[in-house]
């Protein structure tokens, strides 16, 4: 009778042996390693010494794509994350946060009364002689 495998043990689904591979995008494999750099940084370490490292660990990047992928690292974390349940309906209209009774368009709104003031239209019907 042959080995056979045990029946409790299932094969591994398609996404969880994508888990264990390695990301394809040179920014994704640099963000698995970010919270390291991150570390080595706050210790004082320069950035060239951390590209050497990284390129030791596997790595293959230049400085120059380390250094703006550090800058758009950064700037991402600096925008503020906005989390919305699939469940959540969003407004229509954006909430106004301008403080109450500012008006952008004041000085238009101003030069619209001056012309309304300028011309006013005759009430009731219009005067037959005038238009002959």
């Amino acid at each position: 009778m042959e080995n056979a495998a045990p029946s409790d043990k299932r094969p591994n689904s398609p996404v969880e042996t994508l888990a264990r591979e390695k990301p394809a995008t040179l920014m994704s494999q640099l963000l698995v390693f970010w919270p390291q750099v991150e570390e080595a940084l706050k210790a004082g370490h320069k950035l060239r010494l951390i590209h050497k490292r990284l390129n030791m660990a596997g790595l293959q990047i230049s400085y120059q794509c380390l250094v703006v992928y550090r800058s758009r690292i950064k700037r991402g974390k600096k925008a503020p994350a906005v989390s919305v349940s699939p469940n959540t309906l969003l407004s229509a209209s954006p909430q106004d946060h301008t403080p109450p009774g500012f008006d952008p368009l004041a000085n238009l709104h101003a030069q619209e009364r001056k012309r309304r003031a300028a011309w006013q239209y005759p009430s009731g019907p219009p005067d037959i002689s005038k238009l002959a």
